[in-house]
Order: structure tokens, then sequence, then C-alpha cells
């Protein structure tokens, strides 16, 4: 068969522009400090180490700071025992130790793959923390896995007092915990920074030899470092961290390289965030009043993990009546209080959990709050009936002068709501020691009628408040609460692995702590904040505990570029 061809003329070939090269999207941020911080992720309590190691090192589970639940990492997914005891996690085999490569694509350094993170990886890393030679600061949380306080107690752990810990790999990809009692706020654990492992090559006899024993320094020295996270430090004092091009896991933001800029002071950070040259800086030590109003306009909170409250004590002829506690705390203006003693930095509390913890509502909902009206009619329906019937109070506070500031406040909002007389209330200034030693539950007739005190996470779960701090007997209990109902709750919620049941849980504690009825156990007042200047181009969320996660910052390249080229 013949097949005929028309023939068509050749065109001349035209030179054409090569395509236009990618430029990665670049997030320009700051450490306010000269050293390189610490990023052993079972030693380390540096927030800026913290930082680093949530972004360069991969951890069983992550914290999703937009919804304050854990997502699936390293573990793609888990089951708990009947007993709640035992955690199996299955583990993804696509997530690798990688290093830099000599191979640079589009301006990416792209990632080379040494192994898979492995199950034995994760045994690793609680092994480090539960020994005691690591000197890890968060050892005791994991006191809850099987056998770690036990190994924890030897000075030097050998590997077959380490193999009695209750972690096991059961190959590469399966592993297994084992708790001393059912706790679902396990899980809130395994996203910390301190569950997430090193490369097992620092430690082993070559690496040693060649390099000595403090692994950190030979890396800021030219020493090859294994990373397993989002990002892959592309520099040896972390000044430039990039994408990890073999990560799998679907970045929230379009964030490709994250530039750090060591700095000197916040204020040398503050002139080059008006210059436009970072994103992003913390503007909490900054004097506010120099900033003019379209800077202040920027400036967003970022809540700590930390309320400060008032604490009653229930053996007191006075505050053994819930009326009498319900009132004394329904009379504080907890916004005038915030702005007197913090201006912008706090942000007030009606119920105890705060912002960035499971199990967390709302700060405007759940509990009553500031109510003149109600504090007074609780007043009427107490055992006195009016404040001024009362006995003398002992009003305990530290030594600071922000205490007695802030108690001078409290005394007179009393006097001016409840009627009470400025002479009733006794304050007592104590170094700190002395308050901590005079409201223990034992401390007799040391202990004041009403105190104050702060309570901070351990971790971003609602165990670590209702459990740790109020429950009859698992707390400390210094206001001498007697078990109730509530406190079964309390138990419900620290064991029911059902996460909409955990949540529903928490939302009756706080009602029947601080609601209209509440036991008003303690009077929460605020929970102070960060302040931090972040340019219109960056969207982030921030991270409330723990450290920051790069790949969820989002910036607008071309609003970024606009802004840059017209501060020049």
């Amino acid at each position: 068969m013949t097949r005929i061809l028309e023939l068509t003329p050749t065109p001349t070939a035209v030179p054409t522009a090569a395509p236009e090269q990618k430029q990665p999207v670049v997030v320009d941020l700051s450490f306010v400090r000269s050293d390189v911080p610490n990023i052993d992720p079972q030693v380390t309590d540096d927030p800026d180490g913290i930082d680093l190691v949530e972004n360069m090192f991969v951890g069983l589970t992550r914290y999703n700071h937009a919804t304050n639940q854990v997502d699936p990492a390293l573990a793609e997914s888990w089951e708990v025992s009947a007993d709640g005891r035992t955690w199996t996690f299955s583990l993804r085999d696509d997530i690798f130790w990688v290093r830099p490569s000599e191979e640079v694509v589009d301006g990416y350094v792209i990632s080379e793959a040494v192994r898979p993170v492995v199950a034995s990886d994760i045994v690793f890393a609680i092994q480090r923390t539960c020994a005691r030679e690591t000197n890890s600061p968060d050892a005791f949380i994991l006191f809850l896995v099987e056998g770690c306080e036990q190994v924890h107690q030897i000075t030097t752990a050998t590997p077959a007092d380490l193999a009695n810990i209750g972690v096991r790999a059961l190959n590469d990809t399966t592993m297994q915990i084992r708790l001393n009692r059912s706790a679902a706020h396990f899980l809130t654990i395994t996203s910390l920074w301190f569950m997430r492992p090193l490369p097992r090559e620092l430690f082993e006899d070559s690496f040693v030899e060649q390099y000595g024993n403090d692994w950190q320094t030979a890396v800021q020295d030219g020493a090859p470092l294994l990373t397993s996270g989002p990002f892959i430090p592309t520099s040896p004092d972390f000044s430039t961290l990039q994408r990890n091009t073999l990560w799998p896991i679907p970045f929230q933001g379009n964030s490709e390289i994250i530039r750090i800029n060591y700095i000197d002071t916040d204020e040398i950070a503050l002139l080059l965030w008006q210059a436009k040259s970072l994103d992003m800086i913390d503007a909490t030590q900054l004097n506010l009043g120099d900033l003019p109003p379209a800077t202040l306009q920027q400036l967003q909170q970022v809540s700590q993990q930390t309320v400060f409250y008032l604490n009653f004590n229930f053996q007191s002829g006075i505050f053994r009546e819930p009326n009498v506690r319900r009132a004394f705390s329904a009379a504080i203006n907890r916004e005038e209080l915030v702005e007197e003693v913090f201006g912008q930095a706090a942000v007030p509390m009606r119920h105890l959990i705060p912002p960035g913890v499971f199990g967390a509502m709302p700060t405007d909902q759940v509990g009553v709050g500031y109510s003149p009206d109600y504090a007074r009619l609780q007043m009427v329906e107490s055992g006195f009936g009016s404040c001024r019937l009362m006995p003398e109070i002992r009003f305990m506070v530290s030594s600071s002068d922000l205490s007695l500031l802030q108690a001078e406040l409290l005394v007179q909002m009393w006097v001016e709501e409840l009627g009470c007389e400025e002479s009733q209330i006794q304050i007592e200034q104590v170094p700190f020691g002395t308050l901590l030693a005079n409201t223990r539950a034992d401390a007799g007739a040391a202990r004041p009628d009403i105190w104050e005190l702060a309570w901070a996470s351990y971790f971003p779960d609602a165990q670590n408040w209702m459990g740790d701090l109020l429950h009859c007997q698992e707390s400390e209990n210094r206001e001498r609460r007697e078990c109730g109902d509530v406190d079964m709750l309390i138990r419900e919620a620290a064991t029911a692995v059902d996460i909409s049941r955990r949540l529903e849980l928490y939302r009756q504690i706080e009602n029947i702590m601080f609601g209209d009825e509440g036991i008003a156990p303690l009077a929460p007042l605020y929970v102070p904040t960060d302040l931090v200047l972040v340019q219109d181009w960056l969207t982030y969320q921030p991270a409330l505990f723990g450290g920051e996660q790069y790949d969820s910052y989002e910036v607008e390249v071309a609003r970024k570029e606009l802004e840059r080229s017209r501060s020049q």
C-alpha cells in the first residue's frame, strides 16, 4: 500500500525565551540571639530549639493548632486495647532520614534518602527520654509509660534496663507502647517534641570516634546531620531551612524556604520588620507606646499556656460556702484587671482550660465571668447575707510589685461590688516559696482564706488541667475540696478514647466547676499573651504550645514583593 503525503512548508525556527524559573516561596523570620539553639528533642527546653525540632524531625503524631486535636504523622493509625493501656501504632513506610544532596533543581536542594524512619527509632527516643543520663527536663511526663520512672531512677541505665520500658518495635512499621494506666491524653503526649527521635547514627561509635561526643557542636562544624521532618537544614547554624523534597504529607501553607535571621536585640528586629525585611517578629518585649498606630494594627495576641487564678480554702470559715466563692469570683471585672495590670498582653478567663489545649472552650463561653448582679445575689443567699458580716479575710500573694497591684485592684472590686469593708481583707505578701508552702493541703493554720497562683500546661490536653490541678485525689487539691460527681467525670474523660465524648465531658466539667451553680474551686483571672507583629502578606496558625509549624505558613508572594519594593 502506498501512502501519499502532502508536502508542507518547513517553518523557520524562531528562538523562544527560556521558561522563567520558579522562585521558591521564602518566609523571613528571626531568632533574637547570637548562639545556635539546642535542637536535641529529648533535652531542649529552648523555644527556638523546639521550633527547629518541630520542623526538622518527625514524631508519631502532630498537634493541629487549628483544631486543637492530634493528627497522624509517622503513625498513620493507632489502636487502643480494651483496658486503655496498650497503644499499637501503624507507621508509614515513606518517611525517611534524609540529608541534602548535591543536586539542585529549580532552586531546590534535592533531599537524599538514607533510610526509612522505623519503629525502633521511636523506641530509641522514648528510651533516651526515660534514661536519667539524658537529663531530659520532660522525662516525668513519660512516667506514664510502663517502666520509665523505674529506669529514670537508675544513674546509668544498661541496655537491659532500657528494655524494661514498655515500648516495643514489633516490626519496622508497627510498635506498641504499654502504659501504667488507661490514659486517653497519651495521644496528645505523642505529639510533643521529646517524643521525636534523633538518628541513632549520631551515637554510634564511628560517629563519636570521628566527631566526638558533642554531636551538636560537630554538626555546627560541618558534621552530617540526618533529619526526618518537613524541612531540611541547608546551613549548619539552621539559618536556612528548605522544604524536604521527599516529605510525603501535604503542606497546609505554601512556604518552601525558611530564612532565620540571628539578631542581637528586639529593637533591631523591629527595625528590620518595619523595613519589610522580616515577615513576623516577637513584639512582647517592645515598648508599644513608641509604635505608630499603623504598626499597632498589625499586632496579634498569641495566648500563653499559663492561667492565673485565685484559689479558695474550702476549710475556711468564709469560703467553705459555694455562694461566697461564686460571689467573690463574679465580682471581679477581669477586663478591667487585665487592662490595669497587663495592657494588651492578657486575655480574661471565665473558665479554666486555656486556648490551644485539647478540650478548651472559647474564652467567652462557659463560666459566669464578671456579673455584679449575680455576685450580689450570691452574697445575699449565703449564710452571711452581707460581706460586712464576714470575719477578717486573709488574702495571700507573692512579694512582687505586680502581685500587690493586682491584689489591691481585686480588693477594691470586692468593696465596690459586694459592699465589703477594705479593712476586712488583709493582704499578706510573702516570698513565692512561702506562698506555695502555706497553701499546701497540710499547711494547717498557716493556710490563708484565699490566695493567688498560676498553672501552666505540661502538655496541651485538658487532663493536665482538670485532672492534674483540680481532681480531688489526683491533684494536690490545695483547696481541700471533697470528692464528688465531677471527679468521676474527670476520670471518665481521662480514659475515654472517643474524642467527641472527651470534648463533651470537658464542657460538662467546666460548667459544673464555673457555671451559674458551679462549685467554684477557684476564680480564673486571665491568661497572659505574647505579642507578635505580622506583615499583611503572611497568614499562619500560631503554636500556642510546642514549636511553630512552618509548613502551615502562607505567603502572598506578589504582595510581599510589592511591599518590599515600595520600602526600598
